[in-house]
């Protein structure tokens, strides 16, 4: 019994200070629980970014029309024969560059040297059938001192007489009428034969008009074997080599003209109101340290009904060859040269992801703004929406922050106080 009760009061001592034990571990943690250790305090509020602003204002951004094309040659040609022959030589190459006139091929010229000595051999067998000499002209010939004319008026001169001696013995009968129709019809045969021996040299003298034009297409003909450039250009390419026999035009080379050029593209249906000629054009080529200036050449007159689009061109001088032909170009053509536009520095556009921002300043506070830009000059960019004129950003988008800033003044506002 003793034990039991020993026991008994062991257990509520035990119990006792297990329960303070408890209570003091509580209040220790209840205690420093503000201060529980990898906590920090709260830190104070940050300070206001201290940033350069600039207004966003109208500048001068004429209204261009934006087109892709390609530079062509001004003058293009498949330089061929007139003749049939065999190509003796070839005068240029591929890239060789030819002033209008310059010999560019020559056929063989012996064939054509023949055909000369044959014309003017038949010329000058006609020319004497005529009794014509080297110095007399054809055109001033006396008909009736022919030869064959003198002879026939010989006779139609005889023929005339015969006939009137006949009809003065008829009073007498001294003839018969049988031997007077025989002189009439004699006469009448004597005037036909002249006529037809002046008929005769008129024939001869048409004739020799003939040989002149034999001899003067074979002449030409001999001019025609040699191939001459018909404009100044540079040789695109050679067709043929020497040797090789070629029909009546056949293509020999490819000559094209490169001062100028003629930059081409297709402007949309919808921009195509726009476009007059003269219009000044700005025109970019990959590689090229800087645009080249040209103004609107010409317009067609109609759309191509396949793709919606307008045919214009612009010359591009080109006057020491630097530009090929099929180069690539893009050009912009000015179509409203007094247009304005809202621009801030270029500076100012964050882009992240595809996306333009500027950090929008209003009643110093900062805060995020999308935009779409368009043309960029030099330090400028061009704003299509997004902002209005007046309205202030951040100068250097990497220093933009949301919330409050304090406003600096601005290098330019600061120039403009001192002045």
């Amino acid at each position: 019994m003793y034990l039991m009760n020993c026991d008994l009061g062991l257990r509520a001592g035990l119990a006792a200070a297990l329960l303070l034990l408890c209570a003091g571990l509580a209040g220790c943690q209840a205690t420093a629980l503000p201060q529980t250790p990898g906590t920090e305090p709260p830190a104070a509020a940050a300070a206001p970014a201290q940033v350069e602003v600039v207004a966003a204002e109208l500048r001068s951004w004429p209204g261009v029309v934006r087109v892709q094309g390609s530079l062509l040659a001004d003058e293009h040609a498949v330089v061929g024969t007139k003749v049939a022959g065999r190509v003796h030589q070839v005068h240029v190459d591929l890239g060789s560059r030819v002033a209008a006139g310059d010999l560019l091929a020559t056929l063989e010229p012996e064939d054509f040297d023949l055909r000369v000595r044959q014309a003017e051999s038949q010329l000058e067998q006609t020319r004497v059938k005529l009794g014509l000499k080297p110095e007399e002209d054809e055109e001033q010939l006396d008909r009736k001192q022919i030869p064959e004319v003198v002879r026939e008026e010989a006779l139609l001169n005889q023929a005339r007489a015969n006939l009137k001696r006949a009809e003065s013995l008829t009073p007498n009968n001294v003839i018969t009428a049988e031997e007077l129709d025989q002189y009439r019809a004699e006469l009448e045969v004597a005037e036909a034969r002249y006529r037809l021996a002046l008929n005769a040299v008129e024939e001869q003298i048409a004739l020799i008009g003939v040989r002149w034009a034999e001899l003067a297409l074979a002449q030409q003909a001999r001019v025609d074997a040699e191939l001459h450039a018909p404009f100044a250009g540079r040789v695109q390419q050679r067709h043929v080599a020497p040797g090789t026999y070629v029909q009546v035009g056949a293509p020999i080379l490819s000559l094209v003209q490169t001062d100028p050029l003629r930059f081409r593209a297709g402007v949309p249906e919808r921009q195509a109101a726009r476009l007059q000629e003269g219009q000044a054009a700005t025109i970019h080529i990959e590689g090229l340290p800087a645009p080249l200036k040209g103004a609107v050449s010409r317009i067609s007159p109609a759309l191509d009904l396949s793709n919606r689009s307008l045919c214009v061109e612009i010359d591009v001088a080109n006057p020491g060859g630097g530009l090929h032909v099929g180069l690539f170009a893009e050009a912009e053509i000015v179509v409203e040269p007094d247009a304005q536009a809202v621009s801030i520095p270029a500076s100012a556009v964050r882009d992240f992801a595809g996306v333009e921002k500027v950090w929008l300043v209003e009643r110093d506070e900062a805060s995020e703004r999308v935009i779409a830009s368009g043309r960029r000059d030099g330090e400028w960019v061009e704003v299509r929406s997004g902002l209005s004129a007046g309205q202030t950003v951040v100068r250097q988008a990497q220093e933009g922050l949301t919330g409050p800033v304090v406003v600096l003044q601005s290098s330019a506002a600061a120039a403009a106080g001192k002045s």
